[in-house]
């Protein structure tokens, strides 16, 4: 079979296998963007009835998704994907993509044994638990999908996918899967940890906790906005980036009671100053001695 022929009705079929956040917002975005014939598969059908129902695509048990798809896209959780895809049917001529940012191609050993393309495609995007199919198709327009693959025809197929989407590709060839994995997850997850943080600081300072988020909130979303626009020097703003010595003192002392948030606060601060931020020296030396 030619890698990714059409099917008769001349579209290639797509299967997502794996319906948490990810495999949902996938399915519904292929589905939106036109990219083939797609089906989504899992190992309890009930778990996916619905959301097939709801994107008029075919529901099915692992086996038969990869006995019918010419590309997959394993979408189950990191530790289940080589494990998963020792188990599946793959064939010559197909395609088995997982979509883990951590993991290079190797859990995939089991398909390229017998023959398929293997492939990664990951997109660097937070899915919340919370969402509609509607609002699937937008998570992926103006990302970043990472992008592996075994062989050219999958990378041009999978780089024509995420254009598709309205994603731009970087290839992840050569890169440091662990390192590129934990820069996401520093700029996505721990901003939800500094939020909750951030949280307990407003609460200590004897505000309601339960008003933190809708104060603080628009202060984050404007910060993450300056942050894509601009570079980490113009985008900083605050005590550290206007060298205000005397007001990161009075933070780390009030920080006292939260010891631990009192450390996080320092080493941020202390990240900051790696940036140029156009002091002088003798300032940015007391900033570092004041957190030092």
């Amino acid at each position: 079979m030619h890698v990714f022929a059409p099917r008769d009705d001349g579209m290639l079929a797509i299967g997502v296998l794996g319906a948490g956040r990810l495999g949902s917002a996938l399915a519904a975005a292929l589905v939106a963007a036109g990219a083939g014939r797609v089906a989504i598969g899992a190992r309890r059908l009930d778990a996916v009835r619905t959301l097939a129902s709801t994107l008029k695509i075919e529901a099915a048990p692992p086996a038969t998704l990869v006995e019918r798809c010419d590309l997959v896209f394993l979408t189950v959780p990191d530790t289940a994907i080589e494990s998963t895809a020792e188990t599946l049917p793959w064939r010559p001529g197909q395609a088995a993509v997982h979509c883990s940012g951590a993991l290079g191609l190797d859990v995939l050993r089991a398909a390229a044994g017998r023959k398929a393309s293997t492939g990664c495609f990951h997109p660097l995007q937070t899915f919340p638990a919370e969402g509609t199919t509607s609002e699937a198709p937008g998570l992926f327009r103006g990302i970043t999908c990472g992008v592996e693959s075994s062989d050219a025809p999958l990378s041009a197929r999978l780089e024509a996918i995420a254009a598709g989407l309205g994603a731009r590709v970087i290839r992840l060839e050569g890169v440091d899967r662990a390192l590129y994995h934990a820069a996401a997850v520093l700029v996505s997850n721990d901003v939800v940890a500094l939020a909750a943080a951030a949280r307990r600081v407003w609460a200590r300072a004897g505000l309601p906790a339960e008003s933190g988020r809708e104060a603080l909130a628009p202060l984050l979303v404007a910060a993450a906005g300056n942050v894509s626009r601009l570079s980490p020097e113009e985008a900083l703003t605050g005590p550290v980036a206007r060298g205000d010595v005397a007001t990161v003192e009075r933070h780390l002392r009030a920080l006292e009671v939260e010891p631990e948030l009192r450390e996080v606060y320092r080493r941020l601060a202390l990240e900051l100053l790696q940036l140029d931020l156009g002091q002088v020296p003798a300032v940015t030396a007391e900033l570092r001695r004041v957190l030092g």
